[in-house]
């Protein structure tokens, strides 16, 4: 006697509001969820100005420390090649004998063909001499980290050590010699 087995069927699950549950469970955490936003580099830009009403403004060659980014991502200080890795004690060395360290200033000349990565290492650099310069100027004064000031004890510092960076982006070379475009 041979005997039929009846063959056993697998319940299957009801997949039809699965789409639905998965669409409103990504709403509810783009909503929810809080995105970091990118931060830049703190510049203060001056103010949008005609070129008729710009002034000219003779500062003394002392106050004036002059940074440039080749097109071959070199860095010259005053003239002289120097390794981005030693700007920071460069711009620290600047600042600190300033004759007038209200009034200095760092111009910083980029060029177009230059890496971002050496610009923003540049960048990063002149950042960390002035926070070296200002925690050395708290301690003096507050006998405390700069970051550990008050509002007006920041402010104090600032004004004593502002910062004061101007930037300049060289143009890209273009067709010499009288050419048509």
């Amino acid at each position: 006697m041979l005997r039929k087995r009846k063959r056993r069927t697998v319940p299957s699950l009801n997949t039809t509001s699965t789409a639905d549950i998965s669409f409103m469970l990504l709403i509810f955490f783009l909503v929810t969820t809080s995105m970091d936003q990118d931060k830049g580099l703190s510049r203060q830009l001056p103010p949008l100005e005609d070129e008729q009403q710009v002034e000219m403004v003779d500062v003394d060659k002392r106050n004036v420390l002059a940074l440039k980014v080749t097109d071959h991502n070199e860095l010259l200080v005053n003239d002289s090649m120097v390794a981005v890795s030693k700007l920071c004690g460069s711009v620290v060395d600047f600042v600190s004998h300033c004759p007038d360290k209200q009034k200095h200033i760092i111009t910083l000349d980029v060029s177009r063909k230059a890496k971002y990565n050496t610009y923003f290492t540049v960048q990063n650099e002149i950042v960390a001499a002035y926070t070296q310069l200002r925690n050395a100027q708290a301690q003096a004064l507050y006998h405390h980290n700069y970051a550990d000031c008050s509002p007006e004890e920041r402010e104090a510092v600032r004004l004593e050590i502002p910062q004061r960076v101007a930037e300049n982006y060289q143009q890209a070379d273009s067709k010499k010699g009288g050419e048509g475009v």
